[in-house]
């Protein structure tokens, strides 16, 4: 299941949770990006080895650079007096004491970017406590992105942001990665079989393609790349009717996303995310007013695209 097809799917649960059986049968795999599900994938703490395998191979760490334990911390952080509450996908501690931050972002947006940023210093302000030095830790940060977030880059999928000094890294501390998932399928797309990237990275996200493309998940390689019940756990099947329809429940539509898609709408002077996310669900068959209700688009708005 794609993120459109969920989309769709979470649209029509909330009006219709009597239809699930119906994607039950349409749907061999979950959507693993949605808030609930992929926590459930990836910070479980009955399996704590899959964790830390997902983000060695994310980061790029290996040897003596790679993390071999992986605590959950709090992954809310509330705001004082006028500052915003935080609120984490997954937060929690290497065996170093470093903090990592691990969020999914499903949409291109213009303010992703601040919002990143404003999370980040979150995690650093929380480091230094009145009685401590300012000796920070090394700081994570990992941020998928479920769709191209700087278009104008069409062969880099993979970022990793540090601060510079005159053009050279001189603190590195605090590391940000960014990672384009959809920009990676078309890079591996259009790249020849034998010269594709064959990092532990690049393996892992052609193993959730398997799952976004509902094609069946080789047991082998999932348990090499993650762990043995990684195709068990992404299985549709594998998850009660209660805990899906709380997860539809659960999908939120921030602030920060509408005030992001219009200034990306109004950048782009073309489809804006809004509408962009009213065709895909016209193009799966979602109710015109469904669509209309979820996006704010008028019917004739959508009837347009």
């Amino acid at each position: 299941m794609n993120r459109y097809q969920f989309r769709a799917m979470v649209l029509d649960l909330k009006d219709n949770p009597k239809n699930l059986p119906k994607y039950r049968e349409q749907f061999k795999n979950v959507y693993p990006f949605s808030d609930g599900i992929f926590k459930l994938l990836m910070a479980n703490e009955a399996k704590p080895e899959r964790t830390i395998k997902f983000l060695n191979a994310m980061l790029g760490l290996s040897d003596k650079n790679a993390i071999k334990s992986f605590t959950l911390g709090v992954q809310e952080q509330p705001g004082i007096l006028d500052r915003k509450t935080s609120i984490f996908d997954i937060y929690g501690i290497t065996e170093g004491k470093d903090p990592i931050l691990i969020e999914v972002q499903q949409n291109a947006n213009k303010l992703y970017v601040d919002r990143l940023t404003y999370y980040t210093s979150r995690v650093v302000c929380n480091q230094v406590k009145k009685s401590k030095d300012y000796d920070l830790p090394r700081i994570y940060v990992l941020s998928l992105l479920c769709e191209d977030q700087f278009p104008d880059e069409i062969d880099t999928y993979f970022h990793h942001c540090q601060i510079m000094r005159n053009r050279k890294f001189s603190f590195d501390k605090v590391n940000v990665f960014l990672v384009e998932m959809e920009k990676f399928f078309k890079i591996d797309d259009r790249t020849a079989p034998a010269r594709r990237e064959k990092s532990n990275r690049a393996e892992m996200l052609r193993l959730f393609r398997d799952v976004l493309e509902e094609k069946s998940v080789d047991e082998e390689k999932a348990s090499k790349l993650l762990d043995s019940d990684f195709a068990k756990d992404v299985s549709f099947m594998g998850y009660t009717d209660e805990l899906l329809l709380l997860e539809v429940d659960n999908m939120t539509d921030m602030l920060y996303e509408k005030q992001g898609s219009y200034l990306q709408g109004k950048a782009d002077g073309e489809l804006s995310a809004k509408q962009k996310m009213a065709k895909s669900l016209k193009e799966n068959g979602v109710a015109i007013s469904t669509i209309s209700k979820s996006s704010g688009l008028t019917e004739e708005q959508i009837n347009a695209l």
